[in-house]
């Protein structure tokens, strides 16, 4: 009944909304083209007293708004207006934002009591698609597609063609991604080049050194390599405690199964190019071979013993002990958490990354499950928000030069100088007073981490990590090129039924597939039960769960092809 009411009453308000757009229209953009924000020379606070445009850039609207916004937290800073990326927004836009967040802990537990209760937030920003998707075919966000070819150019800009003249390791499509089951768009997008990494392979390269050892490119070199490490003493103690391949960041089989791409071999569910189809990697024989691999590393005392159970603690104290020699870890938290404690011994310990093994193929790949997916479901607006044009107008700032340029380097003579005709962070951002690194630095002040839906590049975080973590930086550029990271999996969307019917089947073959794979590794089940384990998947409802996603992948297609 509160779901309904709200719906009623966001019709009466849209209803309004657009009388009000069609008389208007003649007035707000006679002569000024398809400028939202073009004409304007003077503004008005919300009580009415005049202000000097030529202070502002970019005013959206001539009377203050305020709308309610309900974000995300963020670790290690407080996001709201007193963020000086607010404030100067703010000063261009004429748009106020009233900020509550959801936890960092379970954020979708609270989603869902705002989303069943009787007042929206005016704006949603949330990276659940899935949610999204959901309410919003329910029918608590409006429908963008309509709001997007009218006021956001720039926005169309950024599905059309996501993030161009950028390296990136896959494409992904702009529309495919933001499209729900009904054909609506209910989210607005950012695109982050930074994100289409995903975890990366990490290395002692010291410890290389010392052995006279190559950063090695096969399985088979790999073994060799992590076999010296366990038996020549690189840590220097005169004690055989080095682990040669640890559980990166404590997340167990997720983090030693990636091996398995040096066999042509797939986590979980991918899409074969060589037909456009999803298929199921652990069924495959490949994925036997990568099984096979892994049981000798844990067989010879070559992988980490206690992978399954090890914490995120231990991974850290083994990492920064100068135990561990090889992790697959994210680049900024895993290899400069690492690297942080490592050269506090000494400034010559240090992980770097170390590119995908080459399969028996000549494939060089990260898999799709561990992908990063650099287009991310971000801004919905709600039914009952009074001021959708306005709303859609901000977002469509986001995406200007002037508007990127605050979101990716902040306030120019705080933030950035203009050098040469290029933006360079001030030492605000690169060595900061309070000791604090530029990722922080720049979350802080929120750059880079605007509540706001946005599209960014990599000369911003080349630029913030080049000398304060080169590590970072050089996992970007081995992991950028094209095809060294599989494109994540298509953001799907399924009827209820679908949804229903998937959930089940994921439930019941992970049940039965994810403790034999351990077991498998682990020698408890030998090898040569591959094919019973095979079997065992496709009772549990192999080809349905096939058919659901191809069905869903198939209308993912259409869509992007729009």
């Amino acid at each position: 009944m509160k779901r309904k009411r709200i719906i009623q009453f966001s019709c009466i308000i849209l209803s309004l909304w657009m009388a009000i757009f069609v008389v208007g229209c003649s007035k707000t953009n006679s002569g000024k083209g398809d400028n939202p924000i073009a004409g304007k020379t003077s503004a008005s606070d919300e009580k009415g007293n005049s202000k000097d445009k030529s202070e502002l850039s970019s005013y959206i609207t001539d009377k203050k708004r305020t709308l309610s916004i309900l974000t995300t937290e963020w670790p290690g800073a407080q996001v709201g207006n007193d963020m000086p990326l607010y404030q100067e927004l703010e000063r261009r836009t004429n748009i106020h934002l009233d900020f509550q967040l959801l936890p960092l802990t379970d954020p979708l537990e609270k989603f869902n009591l705002i989303m069943g209760s009787d007042k929206l937030p005016d704006i949603v920003g949330f990276s659940d698609g899935e949610a999204i998707n959901k309410y919003g075919m329910e029918g608590a966000f409006i429908p963008l597609q309509d709001l997007i070819e009218k006021q956001a150019p720039d926005i169309k800009k950024a599905l059309d063609d996501p993030l161009p003249n950028e390296i990136l390791p896959y494409k992904q499509s702009g529309w495919g991604e933001a499209t729900a089951g009904d054909g609506n768009i209910y989210t607005v997008p950012l695109f982050s080049s930074s994100n289409a990494i995903g975890a990366v392979y990490a290395i002692r390269v010291d410890w290389l050194e010392k052995l006279g050892l190559e950063i090695p490119e096969t399985s088979d070199e790999l073994y060799d390599v992590l076999k010296a490490f366990k038996e020549q003493d690189p840590n220097g103690n005169g004690k055989e405690d080095e682990i040669p391949l640890v559980a990166g960041q404590g997340n167990k089989t997720a983090t030693v199964i990636p091996l398995i791409n040096a066999f042509d071999a797939h986590m979980n569910l991918y899409v074969d190019a060589k037909d456009d189809t999803i298929k199921y990697g652990p069924v495959e024989d490949n994925y036997k071979e990568g099984l096979t691999y892994l049981n000798k590393l844990y067989d010879e005392g070559l992988l980490e013993e206690d992978y399954l159970t090890a914490t995120t603690d231990q991974w850290l104290a083994r990492a920064t002990g100068s135990q561990a020699g090889l992790m697959f870890v994210w680049p900024a938290s895993g290899i400069g958490g690492a690297n942080s404690g490592l050269q506090k011994a000494d400034s010559s310990y240090k992980f770097m990354p170390m590119p995908p093994l080459k399969s028996k193929s000549g494939a060089q790949y990260k898999d799709t499950k561990t992908a990063g997916q650099f287009i991310l479901p971000r801004m919905a607006i709600s039914v009952t928000n009074p001021y959708p044009e306005e709303t859609m107008k901000l977002f469509d700032y986001c995406f200007t030069e002037e508007g990127t340029m605050l979101i990716s380097y902040g306030i120019e003579e705080l933030h950035y100088n203009m050098v040469d005709g290029k933006p360079v962070y001030t030492d605000i951002i690169t060595n900061n007073p309070d000791g604090i690194d530029p990722e922080i630095a720049r979350i802080k002040d929120g750059i880079n981490a605007t509540a706001l839906p946005y599209s960014i590049g990599w000369a911003s975080h080349f630029q913030a990590f080049e000398e304060a973590a080169p590590w970072t930086v050089e996992s970007w550029r081995i992991y950028r090129e094209p095809g060294m990271v599989e494109a994540p999996f298509p953001t799907l969307n399924f009827t209820d039924q679908e949804l229903s019917r998937r959930n089940a089947l994921v439930a019941e073959i992970d049940t039965f597939k994810d403790p034999m794979i351990d077991q498998f590794i682990m020698g408890v089940e030998p090898l040569d039960k591959f094919d019973g384990f095979v079997e065992g998947i496709k009772k549990a409802g192999l080809d349905d769960l096939l058919g659901i996603y191809n069905a869903a992948y198939n209308r993912y297609k259409e869509n992007a092809a729009k």
